[in-house]
């Protein structure tokens, strides 16, 4: 069991953005179910009065975009610089003398590259819409009936859609870190070898 959650963990860490497309399609789903709100996470959601369930949606809304926001913003800036910066290095190799260590660096920037340019298509992601629930027409036809469990599917659906917003800068980040972990001990090889 320990050594399976281990392992899992680490596969995370290694391969962020596979985690993500899985999490991301399960998530999906779930978000489409017919009847979210039988599920054990939500079964609670109609017992909130209208006004509190009303609040915890705008919540839910103003949350999505602040998490689109940042995600694009702050990640795709990095990911550009790095991918630039990184680019720079692989001329630089050719200086080092020896030739398996320029192999090894090569494969050390490029890996560290691939981590960099995912973590940005990750984050151009962000610019994909993603569905919005508690919003529109339809919304409002649905509350002529029971309003109270209406908003709490709405609530329950926007939650689950802002779980995968989260999981995607939590993938974007990652990338980052493990591209910019490889670019510097890309750059501290090379630093030692041009100091021998």
């Amino acid at each position: 069991m320990y050594f399976s959650k281990y392992f899992s963990r680490t596969a995370e860490e290694l391969f962020p953005f596979v985690h993500y497309l899985l999490r991301q399609r399960c998530l999906r789903r779930r978000s489409e179910t017919t009847n979210i709100l039988n599920r054990n996470q939500f079964s609670d959601y109609s017992t909130l009065n209208i006004q509190q369930l009303k609040q915890r949606l705008d919540e839910e809304h103003r949350r999505a975009s602040a998490m689109d926001e940042k995600t694009f913003k702050l990640t795709l800036s990095l990911s550009v610089g790095l991918t630039v910066l990184g680019s720079t290095a692989i001329p630089l190799v050719k200086a080092v003398p020896s030739e398996a260590v320029q192999t090894t660096l090569t494969a050390i920037i490029g890996l560290g590259l691939f981590y960099v340019l995912a973590a940005g298509f990750v984050a151009l992601g962000a610019l994909r819409t993603f569905p919005s629930y508690g919003r529109g027409t339809q919304f409002l036809l649905q509350q002529k009936g029971n309003v109270q469990n209406v908003l709490a599917d709405a609530l329950a659906r926007q939650e689950t859609m802002n779980i995968i917003r989260h999981l995607r800068n939590e993938t974007a980040y990652q990338a980052l870190r493990n591209g910019l972990s490889l670019l510097f001990v890309g750059t501290l090889i090379f630093a030692a070898m041009l100091a021998y």
